[in-house]
């Protein structure tokens, strides 16, 4: 994030990225993607309810295999079966969770459903494809609506460093460290500071520590005053215009 002291000064959307708007752009990449998931469960859970054969299967073998996830090795569990479906035998793989695997015997029977005219289209367990859509499909709500709760949160954080930028009390305040966060996998900086009440405050958080360097203890810096009292430093938000426009009475 680039130290914005002497311009230019970002508009509303560049304001919301820098206020966190990666936060509702990724909830709502998350969320068309749960939702595609959901449609295409539902799809498939239709067909196999109008169009589904039960069959009878054989297992023909279980095995297991480690994979890496989020820096540890965790151990995935599968079976192989086959079934006799449309005039020839078929073959599919499951996923199955340890107890599962742990209980399922090679050449044990079990029934299987497929899709009539889809053959290769099969569940293992039955019913399961549908179940898992409608708990997708919730997901998936759940995730839209956070989705709009962040761009009402994060908008309105916008729209408050823009309309402080223009409208609020400009105040000097006093340099009184650069914080620093140790995350697990980055670091990230803050300036802090204290006004002449000795409140203090932060700016947003950069993942640059370079941008804080012009500002050592005791400096002055500026910020302006929020309508709900945030204060915002003129680094983050830019500079206000010389000539700023007369705020609308009816926008209090």
């Amino acid at each position: 994030m680039d130290d914005l002291t002497h311009g230019p000064a970002p508009g509303f959307w560049g304001m919301l990225w820098r206020v966190g708007g990666a936060l509702p752009f990724v909830l709502a990449v998350i969320t068309v993607v749960a939702s595609g998931v959901s449609f295409s469960n539902l799809r498939d859970g239709l067909a196999f309810e109008t169009r589904g054969v039960e069959t009878r299967a054989e297992i023909i073998e279980r095995y297991s295999k480690q994979v890496r996830r989020d820096d540890r090795t965790e151990t995935e569990y599968y079976v192989r079966y086959e079934y006799f479906a449309e005039g020839a035998t078929q073959q599919a793989r499951a996923k199955v969770s340890r107890s599962e695997y742990e209980a399922i015997v090679v050449g044990t029977p079990r029934t299987v459903r497929y899709v009539q005219d889809q053959p290769r289209k099969v569940e293992f367990r039955i019913g399961k494809t549908m179940k898992e859509g409608r708990t997708t499909r919730w997901i998936a709500l759940a995730l839209g609506l956070a989705t709009l709760a962040a761009i009402w949160w994060k908008g309105g954080r916008a729209v408050d460093a823009i309309r402080a930028r223009k409208f609020g009390a400009i105040e000097r305040v006093t340099v009184l460290d650069v914080l620093v966060h140790q995350h697990k996998n980055s670091t990230s900086y803050q300036l802090q500071w204290f006004d002449k009440n000795g409140d203090i405050a932060t700016s947003l958080s950069s993942s640059g520590r370079s941008r804080y360097d012009p500002y050592p203890k005791h400096a002055s810096v500026e910020i302006y005053r929020g309508a709900k009292g945030r204060a915002w430093w003129i680094g983050d938000v830019g500079p206000r215009s010389e000539h700023p426009p007369v705020p609308d009475a009816g926008k209090s």
